[in-house]
């Protein structure tokens, strides 16, 4: 029910004033002659506040007066010409009560014009889902969003139902931007709408749908025109948007050392070593305190001191971070030798010694120099320097204790499981 009155017409105003001219000429064609009595007439109500028949002007307006889609019947009569000017007029009036009471009971209703209906815009998957009464709002929770599903009604329960069936599974595309309200391509009346299945009109694929790929305006991080949201399919040659999964996915791929490099200490311990139930802790030394510290046992059968020291490297390369250049200080001559030297006449004889017999530890050596390889492709250093063992170093002597200390525990648990 609106505040101003939506009339239905079928000739307008011009039929009232055909209605006074006429009835000016036969006024001055008999002004002689006595004047006839009028006749009553009927006002009929189709559609108002109370639709019926009522026998003044007065009460039929007060029925139609703001009332939207108003139908009603008004008499032909010059008298009511300055107040039909200022209203909207009809063309229907009845000189019978059984032409009102037809007019009434006549049920063709006329519906109001479909850009009149509400619309409500039911964004089931978007940035915010929800039911909103305007596009340009719900055009934003669409735009640049991955598969958004949105639908319009004309009613909110419908609206709302649609919104409760989805999941909101998608995500915002970083590549597509959003506009500011006064550049948005509102739709219009002309604009034919899709029917879905669920009742609802798609708002999306005519109106505002998500550009194809290739098409939108480059987003702010593209380097070269290049928008890394897009990716070519060679099975169809054609562009199109990345999958959430290709979105997030990174490349390794080498940035250069960091200003400085990354001092780690690293030693090995064999409680009773070269004896039979010998134990070996490992320790890796990066800092005080620094939660990347390592105090382990050594793993494996084989307790000697030269795995614990190798492992100790290995772990150590194992945490340091890849695009940053590292310096290892080690007090085993046999563990820098093994993976900066030795290892090359090695790997070339096929892993042998110069006496045919397998080299010892090739488990070891093998998966520390490929780390090494690796990070020299990524453009960083792994640098070894020898320091004297117990000779007060201090990264050294704290390495020493955290190696001691494994070896201590992994003995403890031994002696504890013997003991059951």
């Amino acid at each position: 029910m609106g505040e101003t009155g939506n009339w239905t017409m079928a000739n307008g105003l011009g039929n009232a004033a055909e209605d006074v001219k006429s009835e000016s000429a036969s006024t001055n064609a008999s002004s002689g002659s006595k004047r006839k009595r009028a006749e009553p007439k009927f006002y009929a109500v189709r559609n108002g506040f109370t639709p019926g028949i009522y026998h003044s002007w007065a009460d039929c307006f007060s029925q139609v007066k703001g009332f939207k889609g108003a139908i009603c019947g008004y008499p032909k009569c010059a008298n009511l010409f300055r107040l039909l000017i200022t209203l909207p007029p009809t063309d229907k009036s009845f000189g019978s009560l059984t032409d009102a009471e037809a007019f009434i009971n006549d049920k063709t209703a006329v519906k109001p014009p479909k850009s009149s209906l509400q619309k409500y815009y039911a964004v089931q998957c978007g940035r915010v889902p929800g039911v909103y009464t305007d596009w340009p709002t719900a055009s934003k929770q669409i735009t640049g969003w991955t598969k958004p599903k949105h639908k319009s009604f004309t009613s909110r329960a419908e609206a709302e139902a649609f919104v409760r069936a989805g999941n909101n599974s998608g995500q915002a595309n970083p590549n597509v931007s959003i506009y500011p309200e006064d550049e948005i391509d509102i739709p219009t009346a002309a604009k034919k709408l899709k029917r879905s299945s669920d009742g609802g009109d798609s708002f999306g694929d005519e109106e505002f749908a998500t550009p194809e790929p290739g098409t939108a305006p480059l987003p702010i991080d593209a380097e070269d025109g290049f928008d890394r949201g897009i990716i070519f399919n060679p099975e169809t040659n054609m562009a199109e948007y990345k999958t959430e999964k290709q979105l997030l996915a990174r490349k390794a791929h080498p940035t250069g050392a960091l200003k400085g490099a990354m001092d780690i200490y690293t030693d090995g311990s064999a409680l009773g070593n070269g004896r039979h139930g010998a134990i070996a802790g490992v320790g890796v030394y990066f800092g005080p305190n620094d939660p990347r510290n390592v105090s382990e046992a050594l793993k494996g059968a084989r307790q000697t001191n030269q795995r614990a020291e190798l492992t100790a490297i290995q772990r150590a390369l194992d945490i340091a971070a890849m695009h940053v250049s590292v310096n290892i200080y080690s007090d085993s001559h046999y563990g820098i030798q093994c993976v900066t030297e030795w290892f090359k006449s090695w790997r070339t004889n096929g892993w042998v010694t110069s006496a045919k017999k397998p080299v010892e530890n090739k488990d070891l050596v093998e998966a520390i120099v490929l780390k090494i390889e690796e990070r020299e492709a990524a453009g960083v250093q792994t640098k070894f320097t020898w320091l004297k063992g117990h000779a007060n170093d201090p990264g050294n002597v704290a390495a020493d204790n955290l190696a001691v200390r494994g070896a201590q525990e992994a003995k403890a648990k031994v002696k504890e499981a013997m003991a059951w």
